[in-house]
């Protein structure tokens, strides 16, 4: 009796793990770093709209130089054991205001 109890729960654990990591990986990525290198900020903001953060205004000719600007990934909740922080999608831009480098990250400041 007590051994098929235990079976049963080990089955459980693996289906929920399993599910868990299914659904997880199953989160469609909505910004991919090969679609932005290269580009200038004219080009990707026509093609996703504007940034959610900036780290400096925009030039006089329409482009974001020199900085790193970024798009939500995961809003900031506050749960009931605590906040999370807010994830952004950043892609750094050169002196001529084209991409160079995305990452991951925080809002600065936040």
């Amino acid at each position: 009796m007590g051994e098929m109890y235990i079976k049963k729960n080990i089955v459980l654990l693996v289906t929920i793990i399993c599910l868990t990591l299914f659904f997880v990986g199953c989160s469609a990525e909505k910004y991919n770093e090969d679609d932005f290198i290269g580009k200038s900020s004219i080009e990707i903001v026509k093609k996703y709209g504007e940034f959610d953060c900036v780290t400096m205004p925009v030039c006089e000719d329409g482009l974001y130089k020199n900085c790193r600007c970024g798009y939500t990934i995961k809003e900031a909740k506050q749960g009931f054991l605590g906040a999370s922080e807010e994830v952004l999608f950043f892609v750094s831009f050169d002196e001529n205001g084209n991409a160079t480098e995305c990452e991951e990250g925080y809002r600065p400041g936040g």
